[in-house]
């Protein structure tokens, strides 16, 4: 009886361990997905930059993203090798972040509108969040080799990214349209040093608690970013991130527009932003309650599925404003899988190419799938501020029908379409929890673990 009590208690205490890692996505939510979904809307409607000048700027931010992964992992290789490991990374890195943010929701009160200035802003900011974002999500390798643990880890990841965006919903993003509206500056600005600040203590929380269970030294000196690209898993892995980082995110960053703009209902966008998040709240603890059953692949391209319906249904009721938080909860669930699968299917991913290519890259794996959603999110973006500089959007402004049906097209085309292409990848992917169970053991065997 003692060692079944025993037993419980350190399974509570690995899962706790797992718990306190993922907290640090609450940080991290706030952070990026919040610059993600206003920083347009800021440009545009609260800075007075133009559409085009507004999407060449989020330009700089892509090539920004392109450089900073991957020198944050050389940075991180390099730490490793003189005995810092990843946690130290976080905890070192998370100051300067959360400060980078906050001076981002400061920059209307402060009256900066020089190009130049923003971009720098823009950049200090992403490369100072590529510092910490690299090992965080390296660290989730060396957490555990199980791969139902890695489903629900991803879980636990989504559920405080999910909680982040129910605060930017219900908080930030209403804020950035009132200040867009009534000036109010000062506000804006408050309220981003205090994301800014429970930024930082959330990654440091997340780092200390959640402590990996490897050792220190695992494989760092054979890890590095030349990761073998004509694999077909990171091939599969690369294109997942692609439809990650800019089709599916389209929906979010449209709705600022479509609602504001299609629906005439500028009210709407923070109860539609609250239904998605309640529908991926749902959403995480149905997936992650389905990982322990079944794999993670299919389970990623029945959550496209699910989204892709949602989203059909959401530009069919396009003319009942009621039902749209609805559909728009219905594609949270769906997004829940989209969003929070990958990661566990990256980790898994880890393992089989290292014993293909006898060699550990979670650094650079991680590093190059970051750089792929990063920047792919970034020209989504960029995508959108050119479209709308090109259909003739003006901010504030009764929109013309092309412009109208334009945002209607990037808002729910383009995410369909990246429904579509994701399921069709995950259809090649062989990776369940049995024959990764076999990969580790062979890597264990050859002391590559």
């Amino acid at each position: 009886m003692s060692f079944k009590v025993a037993g419980v208690f350190a399974h509570a205490a690995s899962e706790a361990r797992l718990f306190a890692y993922a907290c640090g996505n609450f940080g991290k939510g706030l952070a990026f997905a919040g610059a993600d979904l206003t920083m347009l809307f800021l440009l545009t409607d609260l800075l007075g930059l133009s559409a085009a000048a507004a999407g060449t700027l989020m330009l700089v931010a892509v090539a920004g993203d392109l450089a900073f992964d991957l020198l944050a992992a050389k940075l991180v290789l390099r730490l490793r090798r003189f005995g810092r490991d990843y946690r130290w990374v976080v905890v070192v890195g998370a100051v300067p972040c959360g400060t980078a943010f906050a001076a981002l929701y400061a920059l209307p009160v402060w009256g900066v509108t020089h190009w130049a200035i923003l971009a720098g802003a823009l950049l200090a900011f992403r490369g100072a969040y590529a510092v910490i974002d690299v090992p965080h999500n390296a660290l989730m390798a060396q957490l555990t080799s199980d791969s139902r643990a890695r489903g629900r880890v991803s879980g636990y990841r989504l559920l405080f990214s999910t909680a982040a965006s129910l605060a930017v919903a219900a908080v930030l993003t209403p804020l950035v349209q009132r200040a867009g509206h009534e000036n109010a500056f000062d506000t804006l600005a408050l309220i981003g040093t205090i994301a800014g600040a429970l930024f930082i203590v959330t990654m440091i929380l997340s780092s200390v608690i959640g402590r990996s269970s490897a050792p220190a030294a695992l494989a760092a000196s054979r890890d590095g970013i030349d990761i073998p690209l004509r694999d077909p898993l990171v091939i599969g892995m690369l294109l997942i991130a692609l439809i990650t980082g800019l089709a599916m995110p389209t929906f979010g960053r449209m709705l600022l527009y479509l609602s504001t703009y299609l629906l005439d209902r500028p009210d709407l966008a923070r109860t539609m932003l609250l239904a998605m998040t309640a529908g991926q709240f749902a959403g995480v603890l149905a997936w992650t309650a389905l990982t322990g059953r079944f794999d993670k692949s299919p389970l990623l391209a029945a959550g496209h599925g699910v989204s892709g319906v949602g989203l059909v249904l959401f530009g069919i009721c396009l003319g009942r404003p009621d039902v749209l938080p609805i559909c728009a909860a219905l594609i949270g669930f769906g997004f829940a899988s989209v969003f929070m699968l990958p990661w566990g299917l990256l980790a898994d991913s880890v393992d089989f190419i290292a014993l293909r290519h006898k060699r550990r890259m979670e650094t650079g794996l991680f590093a190059g799938y970051l750089v792929a959603v990063k920047a792919s999110g970034a020209a989504g973006s960029v995508l959108i501020g050119w479209s709308l500089g090109w259909l003739g959007y003006v901010p504030a402004q009764v929109q013309a029908e092309p412009v109208r049906l334009g945002m209607a097209a990037m808002g729910l085309g383009v995410p369909l379409a990246g429904c579509i292409g994701a399921m069709l990848v995950l259809r090649r992917f062989d990776i369940g929890h049995r024959r990764h169970a076999r990969a580790v053991a062979a890597l264990g065997r050859r002391g590559t673990l």
